[in-house]
């Protein structure tokens, strides 16, 4: 791709849907373009608080394990914004971990935002693969059905990697094969308005 910029790919597991919510698990990598950049980023975050049954049930995250291996919110905050900087970040549900996890999270804790909100990789998904073959965009279900390597469902790195596996082996062909071989071009068609053929 021409002109491939700078970008962060994150992903959060959390104590679940019901607010207030804590990341428990933050993992982050730094991308040019479809590629990765450097080394991946990654800590467990100890709120002391207790962990919901479903959403232990989900990440395998609890109370225990977090004293024991998790650290200081805000250490691993101040840790994520050297690592991101001032770069866009991005989440396969940027509405989910940006907008419902981490602003509230830092707003909660009087901290800046760390970088600026990017584009959402699940609303990539969605606009390249229209009509969806799998039959829905979530990510588990599109990495069984591309084949992709199992990569530690349900653990924020794992769910990374997952997403660039996706992004790499699916979707940058499929871009491609649009025309959409520059960031510019890919930016564009996110922004623009779109219907899914099927509903």
């Amino acid at each position: 791709m021409n002109y491939a910029p700078s970008w962060i790919l994150i992903d959060t597991e959390t104590t679940g849907l019901a607010k207030p919510i804590y990341p428990v698990d933050l993992a982050a990598q730094r991308m040019r373009g479809w590629e990765r950049d450097g080394e991946p980023f990654r800590y467990l975050l100890n709120h002391g608080c207790e962990i919901p049954a479903e959403a232990s049930r989900v990440n395998g995250y609890t109370r225990e394990i977090l004293e024991r291996d998790g650290s200081a919110p805000e250490e691993v905050y101040r840790e994520f914004a050297a690592y991101v900087g001032g770069l866009p970040v991005v989440a396969y549900n940027t509405s989910y971990d940006w907008d419902q996890v981490l602003l509230p999270e830092w707003r909660r804790l009087g901290l800046e935002p760390s970088g600026v909100r990017g584009f959402c990789s699940l609303q990539l998904a969605q606009r390249l693969l229209d009509p969806v073959p799998a039959g829905n965009c979530k990510l588990q279900t599109l990495r069984q059905y591309y084949r992709l390597s199992e990569r530690g469902a349900h653990t924020a790195l794992g769910d990374v990697e997952t997403v660039i596996d996706l992004m790499q082996q699916v979707l940058r062909p499929l871009a491609e094969k649009r025309g959409l071989d520059t960031w510019a071009k890919l930016m564009g068609f996110l922004e623009g308005e779109w219907y899914p053929s099927r509903l």
